[in-house]
């Protein structure tokens, strides 16, 4: 399922989601299948949790579908436990990220870096 990208990671692509890592865990097949099945489920509450910790503050007022439309496609670090928004078209100079626990289900630390 992974192979090695030519950002030195391993990387695999599920569902329209990048899952990327250092080293393949044994535990991260499965893992990638998971979030990748959980992730379409999860994301009204990925874009609530968003919203809570301050998305507008840096984007200005969008309605949750237009957040849906606007975040592209994720990268989900396996390592770090977090998910990235590298081509979200809010802005050209920002990366949108947030790290999560278990199989999406608490999100921590939204950041907007840029």
């Amino acid at each position: 399922m992974f192979a090695f990208n030519e950002d030195g990671q391993f990387e695999a692509k599920l569902n329209g989601i990048t899952f990327v890592c250092e080293n393949v865990e044994e535990s991260y097949e499965d893992t990638a299948e998971e979030i990748a099945d959980a992730y379409s489920q999860r994301l009204d509450d990925i874009i609530a949790f968003m919203l809570d910790e301050g998305f507008e503050d840096c984007f200005g007022e969008l309605s949750p579908e237009e957040i849906r439309e606007g975040l592209g496609a994720p990268i989900v670090d396996l390592d770090n436990s977090t998910v990235t928004y590298p081509d979200h078209t809010f802005d050209d100079e920002h990366i949108i990220s947030f790290e999560f626990d278990g199989i999406l289900e608490e999100f921590y630390y939204f950041e907007v870096d840029g």
